[in-house]
């Protein structure tokens, strides 16, 4: 058993330093995108296991990619840039939907109610909490963490890195942050919102009646309802947003 342990740190210390010059730039690169993919990139997730990830990954890629050494520093910096803008992508997505969620939660009424959620190490609704982790499981369901590993391959046989190309790309994707918000939170707000305006006109007619003890309670369940019977509805333009994504990073890296 011994001997087999040091045979492997063996093969491994000869791998390392095969490619010493290549591994800087390819760890940084990875490890700067998995600092954005869901629940991997989590605050609470283990230093040590999201560095070995990126180690194990960078070890996996090292004999298939082409790095560009001649210039270390400019090597270092694209690393950072490249990684920064495949992983922002993601977050574009999470982002969207824990808006979505917040924008029900405030009409639900339940917006002062507070959960801790793991991803980001933060209070947040619960609503979030839960769309969070929808978006999550979506996101490896439908194999995106694949696309993204394709897309740090695909980075390094770049002829050269079009700063002005990738930067649009992210800003042009980051416009559909507020737009895909709406889409998912739309069936929940219209629905309070009719609900609301009733209450407005039974108080108009029955001063004498505390329409608020009849409202509050009306809002939550209706709204537990609505986004129950819109839960498909969600999951489909998650994931569309998320092909999006995929389309994407495959365009910005080609």
């Amino acid at each position: 058993m011994l001997a087999m342990t040091g045979r492997v740190e063996m093969e491994l210390y000869n791998l390392i330093n095969t490619y010493a010059e290549k591994f800087i730039p390819v760890f940084i690169r990875i490890a700067v995108m998995l600092s954005f993919i869901p629940f991997i990139g989590a605050r609470m997730t283990p230093m040590m296991v999201r560095v070995g990830i990126a180690v194990a990954l960078t070890l996996l890629l090292l004999p298939v990619v082409n790095v560009n050494i001649e210039n270390p520093v400019r090597s270092i910096f694209e690393a950072f840039f490249v990684g920064s803008a495949i992983g922002l992508t993601a977050r574009i997505i999470l982002g969207a939907v824990e808006t979505a969620a917040q924008w029900m939660s405030i009409e639900m009424g339940i917006g002062v109610a507070a959960v801790f959620n793991p991803m980001f190490g933060e209070q947040i609704g619960p609503l979030s909490l839960f769309y969070t982790f929808v978006s999550m499981g979506l996101f490896f369901m439908l194999d995106m963490h694949h696309y993204f590993i394709e897309a740090i391959v695909r980075s390094f046989d770049m002829s050269s890195i079009q700063y002005k190309g990738i930067f649009d790309s992210i800003i042009k994707l980051n416009s559909i942050l507020f737009p895909l918000a709406l889409k998912i939170a739309a069936p929940i707000i219209l629905v309070q919102v009719l609900i609301n305006l009733a209450m407005g006109f039974l108080s108009r007619a029955l001063p004498q009646a505390n329409i608020f003890f009849i409202s509050f309670p009306l809002l939550i369940t209706s709204g537990i309802i609505f986004m129950a019977l819109s839960l498909p509805f969600v999951l489909m333009v998650v994931s569309k947003a998320f092909v999006n994504v995929k389309d994407a990073i495959m365009v910005f890296t080609r």
